[in-house]
């Protein structure tokens, strides 16, 4: 049995006759009391996807995923050929050949699961976390708040682990998915998808008159552009990979690509030229960014003029910084663009960070002195090193002539101890003749 078909065993046949779970069907799942927990308000729910793969959500423990998932749960291991292994043992225990399968997957299984009952549970939670996340991922606060409040943006905790969940509705206002982003926690799971991949949008009221209509891939980025353009219509159509052509663009819409800067999202591009080949398609000009969400932290979209370089004085950031009025409404007061407000924001925080991490107690040291000083201490050290060395030149040439005056006059006196010694005994040196005796008369020179 492959991985494929033990994602499409029946999950109500198999766990009613190998674990004897009792269900009951709500909507287009099913719901039986959690095999892991002891509890009386049933809270495990099986459902048939889509893609005919059936899928559960256990509330009490807050596990998730396919029957291989379920297993590993089961046996608390993270050992794919361990749970592969155990499904098979359960499909032979249960007589679930991959023939029968299919057939065992009923019609009412089949339909579009309906999550509505899963972001309703998530509402209740405290969503104060995904705004956090958002607002450090630079989008904008009021846009945020608004999310939150209109409940497409959710918090989903799951293997001990916290995600910002964001509701995806079509056109009517039907619940088709909901996509997991993590935050923070232990899990591998870095994102997940509930449901069918449909293109996320705001606002689709606003799809049929639009006059430009921004393409992107992630719903994190297709935030970031309404933070840049709050007016703009912004379709995030779930990967590179999507079909384009399922797309309700008005004819006289024009395109913007603002698909990721990699070779997925060159290839969406021109998948995107050759869908809508009669609508004018623009590049959206990332700067060198990966995507539209570094593109907007990075802020090298800003410029001088939008920056309010020569607009806000020093006295204005800091008031601005301190301030916990909405970044639109401190906006319009200075007449800036708000995502500069968030800008200054975090500027804030990290000159504060960093001057804080920085500090030590005790008293602060003497402030460096001026370049020119320094330069002419420098050169005020190596005169003195040059004066220092001529110095110590003279005194050694003075010692060396003292050592060898001494060495000479030892040595004139050796010479004449040597010559008395050399004389007969008795014979005395003659003053008058010898010219090194003291009181010698010399002797008058003969020409």
């Amino acid at each position: 049995m492959t991985g494929e078909e033990m994602k499409r065993l029946n999950l109500v046949a198999l766990l009613g006759r190998t674990w004897g779970m009792s269900f009951r069907q709500e909507g287009g799942s099913f719901v039986a009391l959690s095999p892991f927990q002891a509890e009386t308000k049933p809270s495990f729910y099986v459902a048939c996807a889509q893609d005919g793969h059936w899928v559960y959500c256990d509330h009490s423990t807050g596990g998730n995923g396919t029957v291989i998932d379920l297993m590993m749960e089961k046996l608390q291991t993270r050992d794919f050929g361990l749970a592969c292994a155990e499904v098979r043992r359960l499909a032979q225990q249960s007589g679930l050949s991959p023939a029968a399968v299919l057939a065992a997957v009923t019609d009412s299984a089949r339909e579009e699961v309906d999550w509505q009952w899963l972001h309703d549970r998530l509402r209740a939670n405290d969503a104060s976390p995904c705004r956090s996340y958002l607002v450090g991922r630079g989008l904008d606060e009021a846009l945020v708040d608004a999310l939150i409040a209109k409940g497409v943006v959710v918090l989903n905790v799951q293997d001990a682990s916290r995600y910002c969940c964001f509701a995806v509705r079509d056109s009517g206002g039907g619940l088709r998915s909901l996509s997991s982003r993590k935050i923070d926690g232990p899990s591998e799971r870095e994102k997940f998808l509930l449901g069918r991949q449909h293109p996320f949008c705001t606002d689709w009221g606003r799809l049929p008159g639009a006059t430009a209509v921004y393409i992107c891939e992630a719903i994190i980025d297709a935030l970031s552009l309404l933070t840049l353009r709050p007016d703009a219509c912004v379709l995030a159509i779930a990967g590179a990979h999507a079909n384009l052509s399922k797309l309700q663009i008005p004819a006289h819409a024009r395109l913007v690509d603002a698909f990721d800067a990699d070779e997925a999202g060159r290839a969406a591009g021109s998948r995107l030229q050759a869908v809508f080949a009669h609508h004018k398609v623009e590049r959206f000009d990332l700067m060198g960014a990966h995507d539209v969400n570094e593109f907007l932290q990075r802020g090298d979209w800003m410029s001088e003029e939008i920056r309010g370089t020569g607009k806000l004085s020093p006295q204005d950031r800091i008031a601005i910084a301190l301030s916990d009025k909405p970044s639109r409404e401190l906006a319009s007061k200075y007449g800036i663009h708000h995502s500069y407000i968030c800008d200054i924001r975090r500027e804030a925080n990290a000159i504060l960070s960093s001057a804080w991490v920085g500090r030590r107690p005790g008293r602060k040291p003497d402030p460096a002195p001026p370049a020119e000083l320094q330069e002419k201490d420098r050169e005020l050290a190596e005169m003195k090193r040059q004066f220092d060395l001529l110095t110590m030149r003279k005194d050694w040439l003075q010692l060396q002539l003292k050592f060898n005056d001494m060495r000479d006059a030892q040595a004139a006196k050796a010479a004449r101890q040597e010559k008395r010694k050399k004389k007969p005994t008795g014979e005395r040196d003659d003053p008058a003749t010898d010219p090194g005796a003291p009181g010698a008369v010399p002797r008058p020179s003969v020409r």
